[in-house]
């Protein structure tokens, strides 16, 4: 038994005769009606009664026509996957984000990238940046959001957004009124850090040092969120980047960067020689859109 014999079964089946099955085909009817004797033989299963030259389907053929329907659905099903894959219109494409995009920036990026490909599903792993790195230095992700520089020869990037360090505090604050806050108008004031190992923190450190002050850290954590809802609730000021801090600006909570730049490089990373290097173009395309929205939205002073 092969699939030719099942296909004109079916075609038989389906057109109510040899000769229309072998019209549909595009075949001879003695072809047809070979292919059906050898389907039967294979099987040791009559599936058809001759009478007057016509085939009269037994029980046992409509009952076999059942499964063939639901197996060539099943094919079907399969080749149209293969047909949307290779027009990178469906599939799955895995995604690996840092914990501070999955609120806001990712679920934003997905949404602008997906009516573009409606059929189109998608995995996300979240982890640090060095986890996320190796996410797709394996091939274990199709993307991954990344800070520059990236030094590892199996990832390619595409530029993200250039963010620069900024404070997140109550629109209430006296510095609010500002478009830029000076590194000295945070002496003396309560600060809410991130971690201490980042470089850029290291380099507000020093700044505020060079300005003959010692920072203030009330609070340290390592969430961006967390960092905004203490800023928020009036425990200090929070040092964050910027495009992360924008995810968090709200009624009552102003952005404002440092009039010192200090900035940050986000990428999207991606394995080296992948083929759905097209799919991952369309969706950095689509991340830096809502990443300049984001911003511009953010930056707006009341």
């Amino acid at each position: 038994m092969d699939y030719r014999q099942l296909e004109v079964f079916r075609a038989v089946m389906d057109a109510g005769s040899a000769s229309a099955a072998a019209r549909l085909l595009g075949l001879s009817q003695p072809a047809v009606s070979r292919q059906l004797a050898q389907l039967e033989s294979a099987l040791d299963i009559d599936l058809f009664a001759r009478e007057r030259g016509r085939l009269l389907p037994t029980a046992h053929a409509t009952e076999l026509y059942r499964e063939v329907a639901h197996a060539f659905e099943g094919v079907e099903r399969v080749l149209n996957a293969a047909r949307r894959m290779r027009a990178n219109n469906t599939g799955t494409l895995r995604i690996a984000a840092p914990y501070s995009f999955c609120e806001v920036l990712l679920p934003r990026m997905i949404s602008r990238l997906s009516p573009q490909h409606p059929d189109l599903r998608y995995a996300v792993e979240l982890g640090s940046y060095e986890s996320i790195a190796m996410m797709i230095a394996k091939r274990e992700v199709d993307l991954g959001i990344l800070k520059e520089p990236v030094a590892h020869a199996g990832i390619s990037t595409l530029p993200l957004v250039e963010s620069v360090v900024a404070c997140v505090l109550p629109a209430a604050h006296r510095l609010a009124k500002l478009r830029q806050i000076p590194v000295a108008g945070l002496a003396r004031e309560p600060l809410v850090m991130l971690g201490r190992n980042a470089a850029w923190l290291q380099e507000v450190r020093r700044l505020l040092a060079g300005a003959g002050n010692v920072p203030l850290v009330r609070l340290e954590t390592h969430a961006v969120g967390a960092a905004c809802g203490f800023a928020a609730n009036g425990l200090g000021i929070a040092l964050v980047p910027e495009l992360l801090g924008a995810q968090y600006v709200r009624q009552g909570l102003v952005l404002r960067p440092l009039a010192v730049r200090i900035e940050q490089r986000f990428a999207v990373g991606f394995p080296k020689g992948l083929q759905r290097a097209g799919l991952v173009g369309k969706f950095t395309r689509a991340a830096k859109l809502v990443a300049r929205d984001l911003l511009r939205e953010a930056r707006r002073v009341p």
